[in-house]
C-alpha cells in the first residue's frame, strides 16, 4: 500500500478520532503545526491523541470528505471537509471545518504535519 493510499484509508475510516489507529500511524516524535482561525498550535503525539479522544467524546459520528490528495516522495497532502454528527442528534451532519494538511512520513509513520483549517 502506498503512503497516499494509507492516508486516504486512514482519514476515510475516521482514523483521526481513533486513538489506537493514531497511536499506530504517528511517530513517537511527531509534531503537528496547526494554523486555525484561533491561532497557531504546535502539538506533540500525546496532545494529538488527546484531541482524538475529545473529538470522539463530543461527536457521535465523523465524516471526512477528501477533495484532493497529492503524494510526492515522503509527503502526502490532503484537502478535506470535516463533518460531524452531535451525540444529541446522530443522524444530522454539520460541516465544521475545511482542512488542508501536509504530512511527512519517516518510514511508515507520520513525523511532521502542517495543517491549516477554516470553520465551515
Amino acid at each position: 500500500m502506498t503512503k497516499k493510499e494509507l492516508l486516504r484509508d486512514f482519514y476515510i475510516s475516521d482514523g483521526i478520532r481513533n486513538v489506537n489507529a493514531l497511536n499506530e500511524i504517528l511517530h513517537d516524535n511527531v509534531i503537528l503545526h496547526w494554523d486555525s482561525s484561533e491561532g497557531t498550535l504546535i502539538l506533540e503525539k500525546e496532545e494529538i491523541l488527546n484531541l482524538a479522544k475529545e473529538l470522539n467524546q463530543n461527536y457521535a459520528k465523523s465524516v471526512i470528505d477528501i477533495t484532493h490528495i497529492i503524494a510526492e516522495g515522503e509527503l502526502v497532502t490532503l484537502r478535506y471537509n470535516h463533518k460531524v454528527a452531535a451525540i444529541e442528534n446522530p443522524t444530522e451532519f454539520m460541516h465544521i471545518a475545511k482542512m488542508i494538511i501536509i504530512w511527512e512520513f519517516k518510514g511508515d509513520k507520520l513525523i511532521k504535519g502542517y495543517q491549516i483549517s477554516q470553520p465551515a
